[in-house]
């Protein structure tokens, strides 16, 4: 059984200017980063919808715990990041809040892009996500990395370029969110990562345990934080709804990086240090 998360409302002092990086998980695949002022959020899923039978997330399913915080109550944004356009990743409510109450740069590849556009997004505020290439936001130095997020052995799904990961360097460390795609062999090639998140779902076309702790034992990372687990109400055995306990076999006595379960809202610091905020 998975154990049960606790969210920890985010402060509004979280947003303030500072002189160091702090993060945190959101839930689901939802990554939000202050690196000296720049407020980035990647895969933010951050709205409440509501149906007869009560509150809902924007991807439909129930919610198994509270927000850490609402698209609505976040103060200011510099970039929205998005990895690809499955409505897991890429929810039209908080992406139309945000464009409307803060009007911030969105990063995205070019299926996600066009979802953007259709919401009203203006191609001034979008930047397109190409593999490998690098984009500057502030003091953040954002390098796209590749994504296969297709379902071999049919071969449907998205195609090379439809989905990425981004490594977010910063002065104080890098974090990377390789999103949702198979293990493939460029991306043992990324190092100088100190955070990874930790793609726990154990389903095709997805990174798993076995995959992510691969990319762990090569990217560097000190830490890696567990995602796409315990936030909404799943089927046992589909994406969001596997146990990232199972994931400790393949990083417990193989790996140097720590396998971390925060509740979401609680940060972090670069360098890597737990926080009280």
């Amino acid at each position: 059984m998975i154990t049960e998360l606790v969210s920890k409302p985010i402060d509004k002092s979280f947003f303030d200017e500072r002189d160091d990086t702090v993060f945190t998980w959101l839930g689901m695949a939802g990554v939000l980063i202050n690196t000296r002022g720049i407020i980035l959020l990647i895969d933010p899923l951050l709205t409440v919808l509501r149906d007869d039978a009560g509150p809902v997330s924007e991807t439909g399913h129930r919610f198994k715990i509270s927000l850490p915080i609402e698209a609505k109550d976040i103060p200011r944004a510099d970039a929205v990041l998005y990895t690809h356009a499955d409505r897991d990743h890429c929810g039209a409510p908080t992406a139309e809040t945000l464009r409307e109450k803060l009007n911030p740069r969105f990063v995205a590849p070019p299926p996600a892009g066009r979802r953007l556009m259709k919401m009203g997004i203006s191609e001034e505020r979008l930047t397109t996500a190409t593999d490998w290439d690098t984009i500057e936001i502030g003091k953040a130095e954002i390098m796209v990395t590749a994504a296969l997020h297709g379902y071999p052995p049919k071969g449907w799904g998205w195609r090379r370029g439809d989905c990425c990961g981004y490594v977010v360097s910063t002065r104080d460390g890098a974090i990377w969110h390789p999103g949702d795609t198979r293990l493939t062999e460029e991306l043992l090639d990324v190092t100088g990562v100190d955070v990874l998140l930790f793609d726990v779902a154990a389903v095709a076309g997805h990174l798993g345990p076995q995959g992510s702790s691969r990319l762990g034992q090569t990217c560097g990372a000190k830490i890696m934080i567990a995602y796409h687990y315990g936030t909404y109400e799943m089927p046992p055995g589909t994406y969001g709804s596997c146990d990232p306990e199972d994931a400790k076999h393949y990083v417990e006595g193989r790996l140097r990086a720590k396998l971390l379960m925060p509740n979401p809202g609680e940060v972090l610091r670069l360098p890597l240090e737990r926080t009280k905020e």
